[in-house]
């Protein structure tokens, strides 16, 4: 009996202490739960990754603050271009947060890798829409990732979307509610300026090469019918796909009809293969490059020597335009150096402050709001304001005060048509000279 009751009271006393054991716990538990951040934070300039709590869907506040989704390229064939692009987008953060934020809070910036490619693009805007609440999305890069963001995660969940890098004139046609807006031209405009180029250059025969999706195909295809209207004759057009080990078997076929330049039409990683064989082969050494092949990567990976003296065609800004001085004055004293001679910074830039002004307009960060303000604060009539810290101030000033604005960016002028494309800008002529782009002229266009 005394051996049982020992027993006995001991088995109590070890319950007693498992319970107030478990009563400690619980209370640390809950003590970190009240201290953990019930928003999620904007990555910084680490590993791209969406931030949040995973399974936790979060609903865009119309209340604020703004987040907006950096849904660029930081891996796969147009890797080189997306940390570029971000010096862009983090510079009008920077700026806007400088002014005020918006609706009196800074803005949010959240970054997210889409591979250069539609299934890693698609589950990183996925992760930007339902775990970090972005009610914005500025990407991608690629246009057949941007096509089906916007038809698979965007449009669905009612989210604005705008492309800064995404030419092909495929998103015209895209049945997007009105959500997805580009900053940057349709290549239905630099396939007829490059066609121009090439005739002034004078080239009779020409063939092509075009990354498999729907960027290179809709710039191969507006190159060919302009060039053909201008007598000139296509060798051959001939597709490839991304990340190949060889394109000997592409190359062959363009070259069957003895063309006198090949143009490449491709991204950075797979140029870099092809244009290697092409020249070791000796199968051709003429090319004619556009916006995915105006790549630092690919002169040093070739070698300055072999690519001298090649041109291409780039959708760029208006010649010394004044807005796009002060963004470049702004962009030096911010990183301590020029602008990179590479596509898309600036229309970064544009597409974060537009979304910004649009937002200060709606007096709401609805995204559905903000989308109806876009091309209010975008094109005329209203007063005239161009980009920098001086500008963004200015313009959010004048927003809050209820004056009409209409904001010139520092890629050009902004002004949406009924599609979200824009209806002027310009195209350069660029050349590699000693290793380096210079530019050669710039083309103002207009499709309206």
């Amino acid at each position: 009996m005394q051996t049982i009751g020992t027993a006995r009271r001991w088995l109590l006393g070890l319950a007693a202490f498992l319970a107030v054991a478990a009563l400690v716990l619980a209370f640390s538990a809950c003590e970190e739960e009240e201290e953990a951040p019930t928003t999620p934070r904007a990555t910084g300039t680490g590993t791209p990754r969406a931030t949040g709590t995973p399974g936790v869907a979060v609903t865009p506040s119309a209340a604020g603050p703004l987040k907006i989704g950096m849904l660029f390229d930081y891996t796969g064939s147009l890797a080189e271009f997306g940390p570029n692009m971000e010096t862009g987008a983090q510079l009008a953060v920077k700026q806007i947060n400088a002014a005020g934020g918006v609706l009196g809070k800074p803005i949010q910036l959240i970054k997210a890798d889409s591979g250069t490619a539609p299934q890693v693009g698609v589950e990183a805007a996925t992760r930007l829409v339902n775990i970090d609440g972005v009610q914005a999305i500025v990407g991608s890069l690629s246009s057949g990732v941007t096509i089906q963001v916007a038809e698979g995660v965007a449009v669905p969940n009612k989210i604005l979307m705008i492309s800064p890098a995404s030419t092909s004139p495929a998103l015209t046609g895209v049945k997007d509610n009105d959500f997805l807006f580009r900053t940057t031209l349709s290549d239905a405009a630099q396939g007829i300026v490059l066609a121009d180029w090439a005739v002034e250059q004078g080239y009779q025969k020409v063939a092509t090469t075009y990354t498999n999706n729907a960027y290179g195909k809709g710039l191969s295809d507006q190159f060919v019918k302009s060039f053909e209207e201008k007598g000139g004759t296509v060798t051959a057009a001939v597709s490839h796909e991304q990340e190949q080990t060889s394109y000997l078997s592409e190359l062959q076929k363009a070259v069957e009809g003895d063309p006198e330049v090949l143009v490449a039409i491709s991204y950075p990683v797979e140029a870099t293969v092809y244009l290697r064989e092409a020249i070791e082969n000796d199968l051709i050494k003429k090319f004619l490059f556009v916006d995915g092949t105006k790549s630092q990567d690919i002169i040093t990976a070739i070698g300055a020597e072999a690519l001298e003296g090649t041109t291409g065609t780039s959708p760029s800004m208006p010649e010394k335009a004044s807005l796009t001085i002060q963004f470049d004055a702004d962009y030096k004293a911010e990183y301590g150096k020029d602008v990179p001679p590479l596509p898309y910074i600036r229309e970064s830039y544009d597409a974060v402050v537009l979304i910004a002004l649009a937002a200060e307009a709606a007096k709401s960060t609805d995204p559905s709001k903000i989308r109806d303000q876009l091309r209010k604060v975008g094109g005329p009539p209203g007063q005239t304001i161009g980009a920098g810290a001086d500008g963004v101030k200015q313009a959010l000033q004048a927003v809050r005060a209820g004056t009409d604005i209409d904001f010139d960016g520092a890629a050009g002028l902004q002004n949406f048509d009924a599609n979200g494309d824009l209806l002027t800008g310009a195209i350069e002529i660029f050349k590699i000279t000693g290793g380096k782009f210079e530019v050669v002229k710039v083309v103002p266009v207009s499709l309206e």
